[in-house]
């Protein structure tokens, strides 16, 4: 029997009592294997992507910058729990994770946040999950952090069917995603005219309200009235919504004029 949900707390929180920085690699085995591993950002990576830096906002922080080499470690790692049947932050190469983000091209320490378990398909259910851990919430809003690698991957035949990692860095290391494919968030441009209400559908990676500026977003209701988005929410990827020019009212939550 799969466990519903399993998470396992970041006990690697750098800096932290007990935790010690290793400088003497093992061969860089792991660097192939990352190699191996396609790392693009699909739609619930992208959804993570905007929860976390909206939750860091939210609470006076910097975003995290999307990160190549830990992107490719993060999503190496996914894959090599699942496929290889552990949960654990120690590889099957036996390696700790400032060891493996290393390995996959990172140059500096990092710290990480594992799940695992059939519940932990969608971007919002793993970031609720960690947000109400307090070793997976710290790893989430700590100060020292300014890169992100995101990685899941699911295997049927897995001990928990989906696994989750989030790999955070302390430098910047050069690279912003843009070399990896990374689905689409938003809404799409020609869908949009300018001046006038909108009534669009989201992309696949979602959107946080603040990255419209310039429109109210509207939620339709199934009375036929609109209900508007708050100004710090994130909406997921498919919803339809209503974009209105800022200065347009709505009259009575029912017709924009």
């Amino acid at each position: 029997m799969r466990a519903p949900g399993t998470l396992f707390a970041g006990l690697l929180l750098l800096f932290a009592a007990g935790v010690a920085v290793v400088v003497d690699h093992p061969a860089a085995v792991a660097a192939g294997n990352c190699s191996s591993t396609d790392p693009a950002l699909d739609a619930e990576e992208i959804a993570f992507y905007l929860l976390i830096n909206q939750y860091r906002a939210d609470n006076g922080l910097k975003p995290l910058t999307i990160s190549t080499n830990l992107t490719r470690s993060s999503a190496w790692m996914a894959q090599d729990m699942a496929t290889r049947g552990y949960f654990s932050h120690t590889d099957s190469l036996g390696l700790a994770p400032t060891q493996r983000v290393m390995q996959c091209g990172y140059i500096d320490q990092a710290g990480e946040n594992i799940a695992a378990g059939t519940s932990w398909s969608s971007a919002l259910s793993v970031f609720e999950g960690w947000r109400n851990s307090p070793g997976h919430n710290a790893n989430m809003l700590s100060p020292i952090y300014v890169n992100i690698g995101i990685g899941r991957y699911f295997d049927a035949n897995a001990p928990y069917g989906w696994y989750w990692v989030t790999d955070f860095g302390i430098s910047f290391d050069g690279t912003d995603g843009s070399d990896i494919r990374i689905a689409e968030s938003g809404v799409r441009n020609s869908d949009v005219r300018v001046g006038q209400f909108n009534s669009v559908t989201v992309l696949p990676g979602g959107v946080r309200v603040q990255d419209l500026p310039g429109w109210t977003v509207w939620d339709p209701l199934p009375n036929g009235n609109w209900q508007q988005w708050g100004p710090r929410d994130y909406i997921p990827g498919g919803t339809v919504v209503g974009l209105m020019p800022v200065g347009m009212s709505m009259d009575k939550g029912r017709n924009p004029r």
